[in-house]
């Protein structure tokens, strides 16, 4: 695109041209000609602009949201996590004492990630705990908290002391960023669905919030038969959001032909990775920076989709933390998955070269 200062020179030499004479800088002629290359330079920028939202290649935001529509595809929302909190006492009641549906619970510290029950529970006389399911108030992946973290009682029924959740909640996700959704939406152009054909499984799956991607088996287990394999974001799907989509599916499905919506099978995947930091920047802070960076490589994979230690590379090098790197052959190696499996990162060794962090 054309710069403010090549509008402007333009400008003045198209003045001169015509008038004789050129326009002093600090004249009134001259400052003027400044002030409506101005607004020529913006309006350059906003047609620029513009030609970037046509194109569902380029566009963002809102616009972006349009193309994905004209296909009757919508941005996923951000999910929130799921879990277990268990409610205790340090001695027992000779009474039952209800636990309603709604009660908030915290985790310490800055964060203040709430949580709250889904559903009412009772502490019978005579037990000391309870468990009740939990989801997160907020959504996103910040909302994946570690076991024993949920420990302050915010809405206290009466009887009960303490909370904890002994188990970590996790499913949640933040909002589909805008290359997701394009991703998804220049998928819709390769394979229409059609009704009957894997794509239409596919594409019925994935929209919703919750899950990333999808593989179709057809023929499963013989004539009449499909599996669909469903993945989040680097875990699998919930059990009740797949039991969710099998019931939609029962709906739509083609006469004679059984589909089965299956979570995928979670395949580890060891990562054993040596690294020499970038001048000036500490072990600790590139060891870090590597272990964001190798979580949002396994996050973005499909189901069925081969790891690639290069393109783990490519991440690696492109944060300018890291001179260096190598991976240990002997336990990391590119690998093929099978179309029912997603590769998660498990376990991962990040090493100083030369010694061991």
């Amino acid at each position: 695109m054309e710069s403010y200062d090549s509008v402007l020179k333009r400008m003045q030499i198209s003045f001169e041209g015509l008038a004789g004479f050129s326009a002093d800088d600090a004249s009134d002629l001259g400052i003027r000609i400044k002030v409506i290359a101005g607004e020529v330079y913006s309006l350059l920028c906003g047609i620029e602009w513009l030609k970037k939202q046509i194109f569902p290649q380029t566009a963002q935001g809102e616009y972006l949201e349009m193309h994905a529509a004209q296909r009757g595809i919508t941005r996923k929302s951000a999910v929130s996590s799921s879990g277990t909190l268990v409610f205790g006492r340090t001695s027992t009641l000779p009474y039952d004492v209800l636990i309603p549906e709604g009660t908030v619970c915290s985790v310490s510290g800055e964060s203040g990630l709430r949580f709250e029950t889904t559903k009412a529970v009772t502490l019978t006389a005579g037990s000391r705990t309870v468990q009740a399911p939990a989801v997160s108030q907020q959504g996103g992946r910040a909302t994946n908290t570690a076991a024993n973290t949920v420990t302050l009682l915010l809405t206290p029924p009466a009887g009960i002391e303490s909370v904890q959740n002994a188990n970590a909640f996790t499913g949640g996700t933040n909002e589909e960023s805008d290359d997701e959704l394009r991703k998804r939406l220049q998928k819709s152009y390769e394979v229409l669905p059609n009704g009957t054909n894997a794509e239409f499984y596919r594409s019925f799956v994935v929209q919703y919030d919750g899950i990333q991607s999808a593989n179709v088996v057809p023929r499963a287990q013989g004539a009449g038969t499909v599996a669909i394999y469903a993945a989040g974001r680097g875990a699998a799907p919930s059990t009740e959001l797949l039991t969710y989509i099998q019931a939609e599916l029962n709906h739509l499905r083609e006469i004679n032909v059984n589909v089965t919506v299956l979570p995928a099978q979670l395949a580890a995947f060891p990562i054993s990775l040596y690294i020499d930091p970038a001048p000036g920047c500490t072990l600790a802070a590139a060891t870090a920076q590597a272990i964001q960076e190798i979580e949002a490589y396994f996050e973005q994979l499909s189901v069925g989709e081969s790891v690639i230690l290069a393109q783990i590379g490519k991440r690696l090098m492109d944060t300018g933390l890291i001179r260096n790197y190598r991976f240990d052959e002997t336990l990391t190696k590119d690998k093929k998955m099978e179309i029912s499996q997603l590769a998660v990162p498990d376990p991962v060794y990040v090493q100083q070269m030369g010694s061991v962090v």
